[in-house]
């Protein structure tokens, strides 16, 4: 592999981890939101268990499942994030120990 190929794939796995962290990053950002949306949903169905029902918490219910639904889509679509980084990054350090004679030492 020329160096100029080398310093090209290097600099594009730089790019990936660097997304990689990012996405770990988001990731992280969105379980402490759906924690808090689970969190919230909870304690109001336990205030309606407790004091019953009420058209008005009912539409609160309403509104915090789907605020935790939006977290958990949100969570789903940084994994899908992070499984297709950490496949390019796999592909990439595949072709680069195919195509090197030292791989990544």
């Amino acid at each position: 592999m020329t160096m100029e190929r080398d310093a090209a794939s290097l600099f594009e796995r730089m790019h990936l981890i660097i997304a990689l962290t990012e996405v770990n990053s988001r990731h992280l950002r969105g379980e402490s939101r759906r924690a808090g949306a689970e969190i919230e949903l909870a304690c109001a169905l336990a205030g309606e268990e407790r004091d019953g029902a009420s058209p008005e918490r009912a539409a609160h219910i309403e509104q915090l499942r789907g605020r935790f639904r939006e977290a958990e889509n949100a969570l789903r679509a940084i994994e899908s994030d992070r499984e297709r980084l950490e496949s390019d990054l796999a592909r990439l350090d595949s072709r680069m120990t195919s195509g090197a004679q030292g791989g990544w030492q």
